[in-house]
């Protein structure tokens, strides 16, 4: 996780820690080894063996393209004059959300776990019945409180 301040707008969005070329390569080398594995099994006459090793390559594969279709999604917070702009982007999918600055509540509160989240806690910017929850698959808990301590001190002290 990479938390960045520009100024008055944070970015925090995943760890690639590995370029596209590398990923392929991994994947590759892991279903080589597999195949292999696989075919020496077959040869001492445990040929079921191959079917499952084809389903492992497969599931390897699918969850090496998923994480690269989410390899660019972010959440970012831009502080501006009277305007808070919270911009979500999940795979191909961008939602910008604005707030009024100085009617924005930065929030911190127990949130049911799952769907990916880091940690039992929300970061929630909310103003005017609109809430946005900031940071769900890319912070975690300590930096939650850590970020709306410093939020709420650029919210206060922004001068137009």
């Amino acid at each position: 996780m990479a938390v960045t301040d520009f100024g008055y707008k944070l970015i925090a969005k995943p760890n690639n820690s590995m370029s596209p070329r590398e990923t392929l390569m991994l994947v590759m080398g892991l279903a080589t080894l597999s195949l292999l594995i696989a075919i020496a099994f077959a040869r001492i006459g445990a040929w079921l063996v191959l079917p499952f090793a084809g389903l492992e390559i497969l599931a390897i594969s699918y969850a090496f393209y998923f994480m690269h279709l989410h390899s660019d999604d972010f959440d970012s917070i831009t502080i501006k004059q009277d305007e808070v702009v919270v911009e979500k982007r999940n795979d191909k999918q961008l939602t910008t959300t604005v707030f009024q600055r100085h009617w924005a509540q930065v929030s911190v509160r127990d949130v049911a776990s799952g769907g990916g989240a880091i940690g039992k806690r929300g970061l929630f910017i909310r103003s005017h019945g609109q809430e946005v929850e900031f940071g769900r698959n890319f912070i975690n808990d300590e930096q939650r409180d850590v970020l709306a301590l410093e939020l709420k001190k650029k919210l206060k002290n922004i001068h137009s």
